[in-house]
């Protein structure tokens, strides 16, 4: 890599992140159209994240959930991708793809670390000469000259080999690299070890964001784009049919998507069953596969499942709970569960899988209530609803209130409350507490239940709902 960049990386790295100052003219925001790919392995951080810590002011930023070989780069500046999954390896297609973008003058940041089995981005990166080894860095890094950078903040990994041609930018106390730039035709790649940048989901955590940035920009501004003409992001590009349901995959998770969706025509039925009432109007009509063992997400309409959660295939239980506790989030819209939004859905996942026979489900349940009972042993002191309430104790708690309640009201209460719910909760209302949800299940089973719900240390008040007794 050339010398004038490593050499203006830290000026552009002080001039960003100011506003001008009196009597001076503001400089125009270098314009990066950035792609972050979702196809090999989804994650929350490259769903935006990633954007939100390094590039947010300096260009737009979309995302790729299909296959990477059908995606359109020829506006675009910056492509993003992790190591991926072992389970999804890059198609030929997508390498070539990928190669023949950064050639006509495109930048690739690759973020790995190597692992056995090797990440699926090491055969990426093996097509510029650089290859991931499972030797772990050795801390404190440096960066060679020119380059001026700090890398205090580095969550460990591993080093690279790179080639002889490689501009090496930061490395390990033995002097073996973990950040290189390989350029390759007209265009750069820039990988390094997954540890020297952010991860949190809540992107509170942009480390080395004072010189990953502007690192960023001068590399990929080395591709001209077209900013009034928005790139934007590529959907997976295969759907099929199922009823009302539509199934969305791409090329990689299409040997997971059939069997999924037959899972979910399983559990449907059940969720019906123990919520005693169809979805809410408009919601639960996509499913979408996603590249991922690390779960799922629910945006009302559609669900979200990771196609090897849990072990899938090979193990059915946490497959059936996922996709129970996913789409239980389209039964309780559009007034989400106060306190317990996420412990309801699982509560319904394990739910499913009793009637379906499976033991993991009971067990599950009895497992998180021992958990809660750890810190409040008769569920009688710590009140749920406080800041300082443990997680274990929120959700240990609440299966317990749910058990309580089919024991007290026989089964099939939480039917009762969910009919209750849609028929005196309407839509259109402005907001939806704990209080209006003590008195939703005190309708639904015929008994005032302020009293018991206070017994168990929940701060509810029948005077603060409007919902509270024949009113």
């Amino acid at each position: 890599m050339h010398q004038r960049l490593l050499a203006t990386v830290l000026p552009l790295a002080l001039a960003m992140p100011a506003a001008a100052g009196p009597g001076l003219a503001a400089q125009p925001a270098p314009r990066i159209h950035s792609v972050c790919d979702l196809s090999q392995q989804f994650s929350f951080y490259l769903d935006g994240r990633f954007h939100t810590q390094y590039l947010q002011g300096v260009g737009r930023d979309a995302r790729n959930w299909g296959s990477l070989h059908r995606l359109d780069l020829s506006n675009v500046n910056l492509l993003v991708v992790d190591g991926g999954d072992p389970r999804l390896p890059y198609s030929s297609a997508s390498l070539d793809h990928v190669v023949d973008y950064v050639e006509r003058g495109g930048t690739l940041l690759v973020m790995l670390d190597g692992g056995d089995p090797m990440p699926p981005a090491a055969g990426l990166t093996e097509r510029f000469g650089v290859r991931p080894t499972t030797e772990r860095a050795a801390t404190p890094l440096r960066a060679r000259e020119p380059f001026e950078a700090e890398a205090d903040s580095f969550r460990g990994g591993t080093v690279l080999d790179v080639p002889a041609a490689a501009s090496v930018l930061l490395e390990d106390r033995d002097r073996r690299p973990v950040l290189a730039v390989v350029d390759a035709g007209e265009g750069h790649l820039l990988v390094g070890s997954r540890g020297l940048f952010g991860h949190q989901p809540d992107a509170k955590d942009p480390i080395h964001a004072a010189w990953i940035t502007p690192l960023l920009v001068e590399l990929a501004t080395t591709k001209s784009i077209d900013p009034k003409r928005p790139h934007r992001s590529t959907w997976a590009e295969h759907a099929r049919e199922l009823g009302p349901l539509t199934l969305e995959y791409h090329d990689g998770t299409e040997p997971f998507a059939v069997a999924i969706a037959k899972e979910y025509e399983r559990v449907r039925p059940h969720l019906v069953a123990v919520t005693g009432v169809e979805p809410a109007p408009g919601m639960l009509k996509n499913l979408l596969i996603l590249p991922t063992g690390g779960g799922g997400f629910s945006s009302g309409q559609r669900i979200a499942i990771g196609a090897w959660w849990g072990d899938y295939p090979d193990q059915r239980y946490p497959m059936v709970e996922l996709i129970g506790h996913e789409a239980g989030h389209s039964w309780v819209l559009p007034h989400a569960e106060p306190l317990w939004n996420e412990p309801i859905a699982t509560w319904l996942g394990i739910q499913v899988g009793k009637r379906l026979g499976m033991e993991e489900a009971d067990q599950t349940l009895q497992r998180q209530i021992r958990l809660g009972r750890r810190h409040d042993p008769q569920f009688d002191s710590i009140d749920p609803l406080g800041e300082d309430a443990p997680r274990d104790l929120i959700w240990g708690k609440s299966y317990f209130v749910f058990e309580e309640l089919e024991r007290r009201f026989g089964p099939g209460a939480m039917a009762k409350y969910f009919r209750t719910k849609r028929r005196l909760v309407a839509p259109d209302r402005n907001g939806y507490s704990m209080d209006d949800c003590v008195a939703v299940w005190g309708r639904a089973v015929g008994e005032d239940l302020f009293d018991w719900f206070r017994g168990l240390a929940f701060d509810v008040d029948p005077g603060r709902s409007d919902l509270a007794g024949n009113r």
